[in-house]
């Protein structure tokens, strides 16, 4: 609700004023003073959205009091009302930006047309400072967006020459979230990115942050500074907590903890992605990076079963990277590993070469038997792991001659996804199309693209998005659905970061 204040030395006036707003029904908070002086004291303690003051007063007259409250709150709306019809007074008012000066005795139908323009224009100032807010947040977004995607800095500066660059210098961390399946574009129809966003902000209500929808898989959040030190492992923890307990899926977060400058930011985001590649190798681990701590919690003896299967996978998949990383975690793992039993490890690690030597016909049951034999009479694990070592290198020599072309392979991979841009994707249905698993395909999609897939398939579903707006007049829903998008809202907000406007009006600049 408004708030007006009412100010004349006189009571009767000041009664008739208030008459007059309860006549019409003019749903306002009412203050009153009896003079200028009185009025200030009022002023410095609750601002008002409209001043209707006399001139003339004791203390301070009204056209002072005009002037010392237009410099508390350059939006006031104020109105003098007089018994004198003196040119030099109207000219004041005029030069203070009055919205009227009324004389006296009011008449009430002038009253009564004077606070609704007054209130009305109140209504449509708060709506366009609303609007130029929106405007300013997401334009603000759209050029992180686009920093993160390694655009150089210099270049949106001279694309946008009027924007203040200086917020970039406001965040000191990053947290990127992230989920299997497209959560996003999952969420109820009442629910969207932003209302998401709200109940982050909601989990951790003393850590202001701003936040960049990256994809259906994706957000980014990112947090400004503090003066005390802020634990990012914690609050990360908390986030994925409540969100599996609110949602009943898991997302895995990786955060940044130093500060960095605006031309940092891609390399920082860049090293977010990073950690969580490292997710298919540690299970039900969802904070990245992982520390030593953490390691340490990941590597106790039961989850060698779990590093064992996933060799055997990456055997079955032709996967070398997969393979290759997960041999390098066990080899690592043994090195700095104390006060285990010798026996287990050696027990371990002769399963692990029948593993492998499953892949290898030339390793007959004798040769086996042999290599076991070596393995149970090392005195230390650097000679359990040049055996292995040795027998690892056979293996890769095998898969590479069984592997495909990664040029070939993305090649499928690209070619499936324009023709079913409109279908569910995920890297986990893509990698089954061509018999690989996620974290290689993932791999070898980078290094022959630059990208992840991911992003290219949002960048491709946003092309196709712009052609049917430029060449067809579907429906915004209709062209929301036939891009693979089932939230509208979802679909609207990813166009306008990718493109600088909505859907409806990029169609209608194009028209123009």
């Amino acid at each position: 609700m408004y708030r007006i204040l009412i100010i004349d030395d006189e009571r009767d006036e000041r009664n008739v004023i208030r008459f007059l707003l309860n006549k019409y029904n003019f749903q306002l908070v009412i203050d009153e003073a009896s003079n200028g002086k009185e009025a200030l004291s009022l002023l410095e303690t609750q601002p008002v959205d409209i001043l209707f003051t006399d001139v003339k007063m004791p203390f301070v007259d009204g056209i002072e009091l005009a002037t010392r409250a237009r410099e508390l709150y350059p939006n006031l709306h104020i109105i003098f009302f007089s018994g004198h019809d003196d040119f030099y007074y109207a000219k004041k008012a005029l030069s203070l930006r009055a919205v009227d000066y009324i004389l006296k005795p009011v008449k009430p139908d002038e009253f009564q047309n004077t606070i609704s323009t007054v209130l009305q224009n109140i209504k449509k100032e708060e709506k366009e400072h609303e609007l130029r807010e929106a405007n300013t947040e997401f334009l603000k977004t759209h050029v992180l967006y686009r920093l993160i995607n390694k655009t150089p800095i210099d270049l949106l500066k001279n694309e946008y020459p009027t924007m203040n660059f200086d917020f970039l210098h406001h965040y000191t961390s990053l947290m990127l979230m992230q989920f299997e399946e497209p959560f996003f574009d999952r969420l109820p129809k009442e629910e969207d990115t932003f209302f998401f966003y709200n109940q982050i902000k909601k989990m951790i209500p003393d850590y202001p942050c701003d936040f960049i929808n990256l994809n259906a898989f994706q957000i980014l959040l990112l947090f400004g500074k503090k003066e005390k030190h802020t634990e990012y492992k914690e609050m990360a923890i908390k986030i994925q907590k409540q969100v599996y307990s609110t949602y009943g899926v898991n997302c895995y977060i990786s955060f940044s903890n130093e500060s960095f400058s605006p031309s940092e930011l891609p390399k920082v985001f860049e090293e977010l992605e990073q950690y969580l590649e490292d997710r298919f190798f540690y299970s039900d681990t969802y904070i990245y990076p992982i520390d030593a701590s953490t390691r340490e919690s990941n590597e106790y003896l039961e989850q060698d079963e779990h590093t064992l299967q996933r060799i055997q996978t990456a055997i079955q998949l032709v996967d070398i990277v997969t393979f290759k990383q997960n041999m390098k975690l066990l080899f690592q793992k043994y090195h700095a590993k104390q006060g285990i039993s010798h026996i287990y490890v050696r027990y371990f690690f002769s399963k692990l070469l029948q593993t492998l030597c499953q892949k290898l016909p030339h390793y007959n049951k004798e040769l086996i038997n042999k290599k076991m034999e070596a393995i149970f009479s090392c005195q230390h694990f650097s000679e359990i792991e040049t055996i292995l070592v040795n027998v690892q290198d056979e293996v890769i020599e095998k898969l590479e001659k069984k592997e495909q072309s990664p040029k070939h392979v993305i090649h499928l991979v690209q070619q499936y996804i324009t023709e079913h841009y409109g279908d569910d994707l995920s890297l986990n249905i893509l990698a089954e199309k061509v018999y690989l698993s996620p974290s290689y395909l993932s791999e070898i999609f980078i290094q022959e693209t630059g990208c992840g897939i991911n992003k290219y398939i949002k960048s491709l579903r946003m092309e196709n998005a712009k052609d049917l707006l430029n060449n067809t007049n579907m429906k915004i829903t209709d062209i929301c659905k036939k891009v693979g998008y089932h939230n509208l809202s979802y679909f609207v907000r990813s166009f306008r970061e990718h493109f600088g406007s909505s859907p409806e009006k990029y169609r209608q600049m194009k028209k123009q």
